[in-house]
């Protein structure tokens, strides 16, 4: 071999030298490291599934106590399609239940209500007499109980002569439009 040649040899071996020291083993490098970060997230979104896959009981539980916690506070609120049909809902149960304890309605002033979005927050007075004190104790009881339930926010009575008078202010919830409860479908 001539010394040109080897010249050329020994130039072509640096050529291909400082390419494979400046270009290849940066590449092959990123490369590598670009397929280490790729396991990476893998094993976290694998780890990720597990635990999902452990806590799916939980969750399957926890749906089911909402969806019934839920429809127990349905049961509490008054449907209607427009704020007045409620406010008539909440006056026709406090008459009713009142006169159903033995209470004497005396007066059932209008109602004081507030509208906020589709909900309606009914505040209704109602006036009595009774004659004996424990028809009082049964109205209140039956109030507890009702469904869609009625909250007594103000009470009072007192004696007069022979009978007892007493007024009392209760709070009902309605909601004008109630949504759908639909099941979420998982893919």
């Amino acid at each position: 071999m001539r010394k040109n040649e080897k010249n050329l040899v020994i130039l072509a071996g640096v050529l291909f030298a400082a390419v494979l020291l400046f270009r290849v083993l940066p590449l092959a490098a990123g490369y590598y490291e670009d397929g280490r970060q790729e396991i990476a997230r893998l094993e976290n979104r694998i780890a990720n599934y597990r635990q999902l896959i452990e806590e799916t009981g939980r969750w399957i539980e926890r749906e089911q106590d909402m969806r019934a916690q839920v429809e127990l506070l349905s049961d509490w609120v008054f449907t209607g399609s427009s704020a007045n049909f409620i406010v008539t809902s909440v006056q026709r149960q406090l008459t009713r239940t009142a006169n159903e304890a033995g209470l004497t309605v005396r007066e059932t002033p209008l109602p004081n209500y507030v509208e906020s979005g589709d909900w309606v927050v009914v505040n209704q007075e109602i006036s009595f007499l009774l004659d004996r004190q424990d028809d009082i104790v049964k109205f209140l009881g039956a109030l507890e109980i009702s469904a869609p339930h009625l909250f007594v926010t103000d009470f009072s009575i007192s004696r007069n002569r022979r009978q007892y008078v007493g007024s009392l202010v209760v709070t009902g919830f309605g909601r004008t439009a109630v949504p759908a409860v639909t099941a979420s479908n998982p893919r």
